[in-house]
């Protein structure tokens, strides 16, 4: 019976080599640069958003023009969007990095965990908006032949 314990045990331990620790912590230092430029991206965008918003929203009281409000809104959810993936990379790149330099399997798993999350978050938005894309193609198609045989020419 013992033996059949450490079998499993055995079966469940892997060994992170040189290389691969090399491997990880090249990725974890291109994450990091990645999430700090995507940081820097999302401050731009907030700060874009606001200018459209708050700016456009003061010249639109003489126009009554809405347009530029719902791009300043546009831009403010996109930067909401892309925070949730950046800050899961850097988590992971953070983790992992510290995971070798403590020597402590529970960070590594951390890290892991939030590259998980990374993919995850990506995979759901990605199918959302292929979602949203074919919605609009049921839609636009009808429309457009209906409308392309109703129009008076």
């Amino acid at each position: 019976m013992e033996d059949l314990e450490n079998k499993n045990t055995q079966e469940n331990f892997m060994l992170i080599d040189q290389e691969i620790k090399d491997y990880l912590l090249e990725s974890a230092r291109w994450g990091k640069f990645l999430a700090i430029v995507g940081y820097i991206g999302i401050g731009f965008l907030i700060i874009i958003g606001l200018i459209f918003m708050a700016g456009f929203s003061f010249a639109s009281r003489f126009s009554g023009a809405r347009f530029p409000m719902v791009i300043g809104f546009l831009y403010t959810i996109l930067a909401i969007l892309y925070f949730f993936p950046v800050n899961y990379l850097f988590k992971f790149s953070d983790q992992i990095k510290k995971g070798f330099e403590s020597n402590r399997q529970q960070t590594l798993a951390s890290g892991f965990s939030s590259m998980k999350s990374m993919f995850k978050f990506i995979g759901i938005l990605t199918i959302v908006i292929l979602s949203i894309y074919a919605l609009i193609l049921l839609i636009a198609i009808p429309a457009s032949i209906f409308f392309r045989h109703n129009l008076p020419y």
